[in-house]
């Protein structure tokens, strides 16, 4: 990956750095001169970047709810009271029908990908404010869509995106609130998530160095966007064509069940 100008000297958070989309940017950061903070949820990062094996990594469990707290007080024992960009990677994720998904599940799905996503972007706005800094969700263009078998992933996807448009507001002049809308990335979340083996057609994904390449350059000009020329089409027609996508796709639910 190639860095962009104004990167190097700039402290950036970014959470889920341990693997896929979040190690591929903590990676293109620190090559570009970045300082990078990491989180995670396990105990050590499995990433290259030399600053993430140091005590620049957080280790912190999203789903609980002193998540917030815990990065927060990383941040104050690490001496930065400044944040040029936090960037909200991290999400969980659950396949099948949600009359099939358990309670806990459900509950940590919230947690991950909504209630601690917002919870630390209460706790670190004023450092943000202090840099006049970026605040960067990674979301899906699945948000936008309806997407069977992964309704709680995709439902937090799109409660975030409501969250980032009323902060971008909020905001405005004070800190640049941006939303990226990627699509479907060869990492672990599948696996993770219960899909079973060969029913996505995984290698036709995007790496999650391309994927990160495209949020970074989003970023770089400080602009929300689709990750990729195909996606953008999705993102526009799930939130331009919604009827017809809905009718279309429930007519072919209702064949196949006879």
């Amino acid at each position: 990956m190639t860095s962009e100008p104004g990167t190097t000297g700039r402290t950036i958070l970014i959470t889920g750095v341990t693997d896929g989309i979040g190690r591929a940017l903590a990676e293109h950061y620190a090559t570009a001169g970045a300082s990078v903070l990491g989180v995670g949820r396990r105990p050590g990062p499995a990433a290259s970047v030399d600053l993430l094996t140091s005590g620049a990594y957080c280790q912190a469990d999203l789903a609980r709810p002193d998540a917030a707290e815990a990065v927060r007080g990383f941040l104050d024992d690490q001496g930065i009271d400044r944040l040029d960009m936090l960037v909200h990677n991290a999400a969980a994720g659950w396949y099948g029908p949600i009359a099939e998904q358990n309670p806990g599940s459900i509950a940590d799905l919230l947690a991950v990908n909504l209630r601690a996503t917002i919870a630390l972007t209460h706790a670190l706005l004023p450092r943000l404010s202090a840099a006049r800094g970026v605040i960067a969700f990674v979301s899906s263009v699945h948000a936008a869509l309806p997407t069977p078998d992964f309704a709680v992933y995709t439902a937090t996807k799109a409660a975030l995106d409501g969250f980032a448009r009323n902060l971008r507001i909020e905001q405005a002049g004070k800190v640049d609130v941006l939303t990226l809308w990627i699509g479907p990335t060869r990492t672990g979340m599948h696996a993770k998530s219960g899909v079973p083996a060969g029913r996505l057609k995984v290698e036709r994904f995007a790496s999650p160095e391309a994927t990160a390449a495209g949020i970074a350059a989003a970023i770089a000009r400080r602009h929300c966007a689709s990750i990729g020329a195909g996606n953008g089409l999705l993102h526009w027609a799930g939130t331009h064509l919604e009827a017809w996508i809905d009718g279309t796709m429930i007519a072919a639910a209702r064949r196949r069940t006879g």
